[in-house]
């Protein structure tokens, strides 16, 4: 699944990681270091979590930062009642368009709807 998100959205690396950033998956280039994506995509999901409780704010769902030339995109997916979470993150160059951006993210979408039945049964080991 991520070999095609990445050919499909044309990005670098994908990941699949829990809340606490130990990587589960992953596909990428050698050049990449999927744990140095996988932890910053964690701190950045526990910041967004900190703000969102201070500022009594919803759940958050997907986090983008986009550099001059690179673009991170992290979905948060939470698959049990008990708040269980892991994080899908991609890393890529910048989307050239709203339509391009909008396809990326129902990419993401695609990946997380069709990751989710493997997911709750890792929360059940």
């Amino acid at each position: 699944m991520l070999k095609e998100l990445n050919e499909n959205g044309n990005f670098k690396a994908s990941l699949f990681a829990t809340s606490t950033g130990l990587v589960l998956a992953s596909q990428k280039s050698q050049t990449i270091d999927e744990t140095i994506i996988a932890a910053m995509a964690s701190l950045l999901s526990d910041a967004a979590y900190r703000v969102a409780d201070e500022m009594q704010l919803s759940r958050m769902e997907m986090l983008k930062i986009r550099y001059q030339k690179e673009y991170i995109m992290c979905r948060n997916i939470v698959v049990s009642p008990d708040g269980t979470q892991f994080l899908l993150a991609v890393f890529g160059t910048p989307p050239e368009s709203q339509d391009i951006e909008k396809y990326y993210d129902q990419l993401l979408d695609w990946a997380v709807e069709n990751s989710l039945p493997d997911l709750k049964k890792l929360t059940s080991i």
